[in-house]
């Protein structure tokens, strides 16, 4: 079993907590971030647009030891910069830290209303080629009540280790949120 970061927007957070409750029988970690955990040195650093510190630290604090980013896509993900932040850290190695796995997985409120936008660093890494797909990440509807959700997060720790993400992955991070309407 293998530990996983869980990446959403705050409005999710609800269904973000019942997706983590439903599937924690599938790994060792489900983690995910609140940015005050970081403190507010983490802030000012942000706001300074120093790309390298926020992904280090967003890798140090949280993603470190994970070997899957898993987006959970509602209606407003793709406008939250934090979700940018942590799509960057996990597609970047660094010294201590390998780079993870990414997919995204539509949350059932956003299945329900045909919301489907992806955050761009994520859609970046979602390649076709004549149908088939070749990116570095996956994009799946709401995941199944079985082991389907560990199926995928083994598929994207595996193209991990054979593809390099999208170039231009991990720079010009989002340094507002977008407008979500």
């Amino acid at each position: 079993m293998r530990n996983i970061f869980l990446s959403f927007h705050q409005d999710d957070e609800l269904e973000a907590n019942i997706w983590c409750r439903r599937f924690e029988g599938y790994f060792n970690e489900i983690r995910t971030l609140g940015l005050d955990e970081l403190g507010d040195d983490f802030a000012e650093h942000i706001e300074s647009g120093d790309d390298d510190y926020v992904m280090r630290r967003i890798r140090e604090e949280e993603i470190a030891g994970t070997s899957c980013t898993v987006v959970l896509i509602g209606k407003c993900t793709w406008a939250r910069r934090y979700v940018d932040w942590e799509i960057a850290a996990t597609l970047r190695n660094f010294d201590n830290s390998k780079r993870g796995g990414l997919i995204g997985v539509q949350l059932p409120s956003a299945e329900d209303h045909g919301w489907a936008t992806l955050p761009s660093r994520l859609a970046l890494n979602i390649t076709q080629d004549n149908g088939v797909d070749t990116g570095y990440a996956r994009f799946y509807g709401p995941a199944p009540s079985d082991g389907t959700i560990a199926a995928w997060v083994d598929d994207a720790v595996a193209r991990r280790d054979e593809l390099d993400p999208a170039t231009g992955s991990t720079t010009g991070l989002m340094l507002n949120n977008r407008n979500c309407s």
